[in-house]
């Protein structure tokens, strides 16, 4: 296994603590781990958030109606750092949206670009090809 560097380490904790907040329900800390202007790019187009109260608006209610009436939480099953540097990192990860059970609803690989902005890190962009 490749050893992570500060940067690396840092991004990848970030992103666990992202998928902790969203199972948490934790909507300050998962907006927290989002840097803005914030891009994903899905399957069905780019969603481009610019503001806080942008992400506030939508961004949860954009997800619930992605994941389904069944979800119940998401296990990140995997990480893998692409590239690297001080301050950007880009992280393959795959994940798993759950039912109440634990049972498997779906799941993705997705390329998450990781950023540090002024000593935080989050989330800059990502890209699947989920809806």
């Amino acid at each position: 296994m490749r050893q992570m560097n500060e940067a690396s380490h840092a991004a990848v904790t970030a992103i666990e603590d992202f998928m902790a907040a969203l199972n948490a329900r934790d909507d300050a800390a998962l907006y927290d781990l989002l840097h803005l202007p914030h891009v994903r790019i899905s399957g069905a187009g780019v969603a481009i958030w610019h503001d806080r109260e942008e992400l506030e608006a939508t961004y949860l209610r954009d997800f619930y109606a992605r994941a389904g009436p069944d979800w119940h939480h998401t296990t990140l099953d995997s990480t893998e750092v692409i590239h690297s540097s001080a301050h950007k990192v880009h992280v393959l990860i795959q994940f798993t949206r759950r039912d109440a059970s634990g049972a498997a609803i779906v799941t993705h690989r997705s390329l998450w670009i990781m950023t540090d902005n002024d000593g935080r890190w989050g989330a800059q962009a990502r890209s699947s090809f989920a809806p």
